[in-house]
């Protein structure tokens, strides 16, 4: 009786995983001068918890090797759905969690030159609307599948 408990609860945790898998999304696409806003598509965020991470990695800038653009989430209408931050090009991958206003919405990718100025560039990476990973209260990422 208790390997039949074992192999079910195996069973649920394999599902868990499985409905919040990690899809790296490519995304190409140009940064427009002066801080207008570029986006993807939408795609759909499925959790109701806010503290799912999203995720980004920018792998290249025409701004440059090490240089910043700042990403967040927003819906169609332009409603911010996440905090706003700096990805580098050629970094890491970077994860955050969103707002409650995230939940059961289809989400894009937002971008914007991290600097005011006349500067227009293409840049191409991956994210993702939510992923396996969640966010910690301190930050840190939890839940590694």
């Amino acid at each position: 009786m208790s390997c039949l408990l074992v192999v079910v609860s195996l069973g649920f945790t394999v599902k868990a995983y499985a409905a919040y898998k990690t899809n790296y999304v490519d995304f190409s696409f140009t940064i427009k001068p002066k801080q207008q806003n570029t986006y993807t598509g939408t795609r759909y965020r499925q959790t109701t918890n806010r503290e799912r991470a999203w995720m980004v990695r920018l792998r290249s800038s025409g701004e440059g090797w090490m240089t910043y653009t700042r990403f967040w989430l927003e819906k169609s209408n332009g409603e911010n759905v996440s905090k706003g931050f700096n990805a580098q090009s050629g970094g890491a991958t970077l994860y955050n969690s969103a707002y409650s206003s995230a939940s059961k919405q289809n989400v894009r990718l937002t971008a914007e030159n991290n600097n005011y100025n006349s500067a227009s560039y293409p840049c191409y990476g991956t994210w993702d609307e939510e992923t396996a990973y969640i966010i910690s209260s301190s930050g840190g990422l939890l839940n590694r599948p």
